[in-house]
């Protein structure tokens, strides 16, 4: 669940790229709202603020002071403009419909008569940067006049949200946003969509899959991305064919060198039959450098094979517990020679369908490298443990251990990390490449670790059943 909230929340291309559609599409609407509101000459009726109230208010009290309405029922001529100019910018309407003053009256006015009849109560309308407000009743002698005022309007921002939020429902405004999300959502979704499939193209090529290819999760787009896909694909291939060569070349160089090697084995044979005493000792030393090329050899054959994707038969179903018996009784006698010893505890019992030979060849090359870094007189502990739907086997030796910067190196061919383990100590350098790839053929993995007890610890976890 938190890995989920992390991805979430994490500033991916997706995020930035929906959030800043979305920011563009609200910032866009919101400035076709701006404009319009300028521009238009529709009338947009709106409630009365609080202070527009208070003016319409002081104004019929300013009129029946001043006895206007008084004076227009008496017959006599009323000319507000005259008597204050206070009232310059009013308009008395009559029951009747018609202004007191014979003033001329715009249209709006009588929109806002229509508008208090249907609500009931005063509204506020902008146009041609002029506002008009009311009415406010204003009674005398028993009749009633609906009083309105004009005054200059500068079209300020709070003006415009003030329209704009009359002007339409909550769910007018939650629809729009809604759709924007969605609409936004989407694109940001196709844009980044094939990135996420060339990444998995990306990692499927960097786990060691050369066989992937980005057109098989991009498919056929007919735009940037599908060019980048085959921009890839033709990466890939450059790649699996220099590697495939290099494959064959070191395979076709290894079985090269067999046939010499065989010839000198018997050569070297032959010399020592009929060599000087003084030359035996050399003789013996070219015999064993020929046996350590030959092994030599013979573990890169192994390797280019497993990395072929060649495998030994069929999978068989065998007790793993029996291979380890196995295993160890003959790892003992080379750990016995130099006073070491290698020990199975007790273990449950555990099958394992898969090939026999090569998980064989992985856990002996495993016991084998850790009894030539233990030192005299230390033991080998292997374990088998059952982790559910898996099964681990734990090999820990009481050497020095690895520096942890090279824990997931040293399955790499070749390589040494440590003088610990430098070339006196024996072996090719393939024994733990070997290991892991007849492990991964196996359907496992393996990994190295310090153990807290000091040496190495290398486990590895097999499936119950082969995938």
């Amino acid at each position: 669940m938190f890995r989920t909230i992390r991805k979430l929340t994490k500033p991916s291309l997706f995020w930035k790229i929906f959030l800043w559609f979305w920011l563009a599409t609200l910032l866009t609407l919101t400035s076709i709202i701006f404009l319009y509101s300028i521009t238009s000459k529709d009338t947009r009726l709106v409630p009365t603020t609080v202070e527009e109230s208070e003016l319409l208010r002081q104004t019929a009290i300013t009129v029946q002071l001043r006895h206007v309405i008084e004076e227009y029922q008496n017959g006599l001529p009323i000319q507000p403009s005259g008597t204050s100019k206070e009232l310059d910018n009013t308009f008395i309407i009559n029951n009747q419909g018609y202004e007191i003053s014979d003033k001329e009256v715009p249209d709006v006015i009588y929109q806002l008569r229509a508008y208090y009849k249907q609500r009931n109560r005063p509204a506020t309308v902008t146009i041609n940067n002029y506002s008009y407000s009311g009415p406010e009743i204003v009674f005398s002698r028993g009749q009633y006049y609906l009083l309105f005022i004009k005054k200059k309007s500068q079209q300020h921002f709070s003006t415009l949200v003030t329209e704009f939020y009359h002007s339409i429902s909550i769910w007018h405004l939650l629809t729009a946003l809604g759709i924007s999300f969605l609409v936004c959502f989407a694109l940001a979704w196709y844009l980044t969509r094939p990135i996420h499939q060339l990444q998995k193209a990306t990692k499927a090529l960097a786990k060691g899959n050369l066989d992937a290819r980005a057109k098989d999760y991009v498919g056929k787009r007919g735009d940037e991305f599908f060019d980048l896909a085959e921009d890839f694909d033709l990466m890939a291939d450059r790649i699996n064919r220099i590697i495939m060569s290099q494959k064959r070349l070191l395979s076709d160089v290894s079985h090269e060198l067999r046939s010499p090697l065989t010839r000198m084995q018997i050569a070297a044979s032959l010399a020592q039959k009929n060599s000087h005493p003084e030359c035996a000792t050399h003789i013996d030393r070219i015999e064993l450098e020929v046996e350590r090329l030959d092994q030599l050899i013979g573990e890169l054959l192994q390797v280019a094979a497993l990395e072929r994707g060649n495998q030994y038969g069929d999978p068989d179903i065998f007790v793993v517990n029996d291979l380890l018996d196995v295993i160890i009784s003959d790892a003992q006698f080379e750990a016995t020679a130099n006073n070491k010893e290698v020990l199975l505890q007790e273990s449950p019992t555990i099958s394992f369908k898969g090939f026999y030979n090569l998980l064989g060849r992985s856990i002996e090359n495993v016991i084998r490298n850790a009894i030539r870094h233990t030192p005299d007189g230390t033991k080998i502990v292997v374990q088998l443990k059952d982790a559910g739907r898996y099964f681990n086997i734990v090999i820990t030796d009481q050497g020095q251990g690895i520096d942890e910067d090279h824990l997931n190196k040293i399955f790499e061919p070749f390589y040494r990390p440590t003088e610990a383990r430098e070339r006196s100590s024996g072996g090719t350098g393939l024994g733990l490449t070997i290991a892991k790839r007849g492990v991964e053929v196996n359907g496992g993995s393996i990994k190295a670790e310090n153990a807290e007890s000091g040496g190495l610890q290398v486990t590895m976890t097999l499936p119950k059943t082969v995938i």
